[in-house]
């Protein structure tokens, strides 16, 4: 007993000093350049938030199971990177697991690249070279995932725009590499300041919450602040999510699972990170959202948005401050199924949905100056809104 304790101690001392030295190093480095502005605080533009990025999709279950509801529709957005091979048990994902996938792209979340075997880039590079690397693990992960589709609603995964290198594994070649070309972000671990501005691209560095770094609360909730007070954002890597009485009971095979089920963040501290989120005041972003990217769900959306504002499908990204301060769009008779995307007109005050193929009007609730929506031929039909502003919109 008195060996478990001071081992318990030790390992809280060490977990102080490594998040205390980090804090400081960001407030240093940071000097006196606070942000402080009386400007309108505008989601996706320039109000600061969070973006919850956890790794290895082997993890899949307890992602599902666990995070699921604690993160909610379209409202704690996370980023969960992925890859095709089982690292543990060296096999695809079976197709429960991609449709849970789905399921949790189908709340708002990003799905993104993680690499299809999870292999350390610079370690894969030196043994066969770049160019190998990019086919076998970025490309090979980008077909996979073109070929995957929900067994039930067909859904199938979105557009790539982030990448995370396994194992924290990368250099600047690594990054030039597959920036823009391939993806418009890519997270690593701790650079400079450890903070990401809007429209970012390029290398953005993450803070891990789990694993041997493990978490000081209480500087944890002082990044948050830093974030904010300097009107940045902050990416915290993860891995997987699971209750505290679950993760102390928690059995695994052999000494790799072992080590690997040690990255693991509770539910209780996730709730710990949207409650000072709130407090903060706020917002939950996607890697992609960070990048200033809107990505669609259904390609018919899409491609109507893009004729409206007149972006050809050369330009690979469709930006968010394109659409944001849209305040009229006719998007009738366009063959939309979805309406994910939907989210990023802000500025929306009237909306014609008009003989579409729509079954999920809950988006609509995610404008808040939205007044005026005609939505008759299509399937579904509208549960009564009301909006951020607290005014119901009017439905014909």
């Amino acid at each position: 007993m008195k060996f478990n304790g001071f081992s318990s101690l030790k390992k809280t001392f060490y977990q102080w000093r490594y998040w205390s030295y980090l804090y400081r190093k960001m407030v240093k480095h940071l000097g006196e350049n606070n942000q402080k502005t009386s400007q309108e605080l505008i989601p996706f533009i320039n109000k600061p938030g969070i973006a919850l990025s956890f790794d290895d999709s082997y993890r899949i279950d307890e992602w599902h199971r666990y995070g699921k509801n604690l993160l909610g529709f379209y409202d704690v957005k996370a980023t969960f990177n992925i890859n095709c091979i089982h690292p543990l048990e060296d096999r695809k994902h079976t197709q429960e697991e991609v449709d849970k996938l789905l399921d949790l792209q189908a709340n708002g979340h990003e799905i993104a690249h993680h690499g299809f075997k999870h292999v350390r880039a610079t370690d894969y590079s030196t043994k066969y070279g770049l160019n190998r690397w990019i086919e076998d693990e970025i490309e090979r992960l980008l077909h996979w995932m073109d070929k995957q589709s929900h067994s039930l609603t067909k859904e199938k995964f979105k557009k790539t725009v982030s990448f995370a290198f396994p194992h924290f594994c990368y250099d600047e070649e690594h990054i030039r590499k597959i920036t823009p070309h391939y993806f418009k972000i890519t997270r690593g671990h701790l650079d400079k300041d450890n903070l990401i501005s809007f429209n970012h691209e390029g290398f953005a560095p993450s803070i891990c919450l789990d694993g041997f770094y493990s978490c000081n609360v209480h500087y944890l909730k002082k990044i948050i602040k830093l974030a904010k007070k300097n009107g940045k954002n902050v990416i915290f890597t993860c891995h997987s999510i699971i209750p505290e009485k679950v993760k102390d009971a928690r059995v695994t095979k052999g000494a790799k699972a072992d080590r690997w089920g040690k990255w693991a963040v509770t539910t209780k501290l996730i709730q710990t990170i949207i409650n000072e989120a709130r407090n903060s005041d706020m917002e939950f972003y996607t890697t992609s959202e960070l990048a200033g990217v809107a990505n669609f769900l259904d390609e018919n959306l899409e491609a109507a948005v893009r004729k409206i504002i007149f972006k050809s499908t050369e330009s690979k990204w469709l930006k968010i401050s394109d659409l944001i301060m849209i305040k009229e769009l006719d998007l009738s008779n366009c063959g939309i199924s979805h309406l994910d995307g939907i989210q990023y007109f802000l500025s929306l005050e009237k909306l014609n949905l008009a003989n579409n193929n729509i079954t999920d009007f809950r988006l609509l609730e995610k404008i808040p100056l939205l007044k005026e929506v005609v939505l008759n031929g299509n399937p579904g039909k509208v549960v009564e809104h009301n909006g951020h502003n607290k005014k119901a919109f009017k439905a014909i």
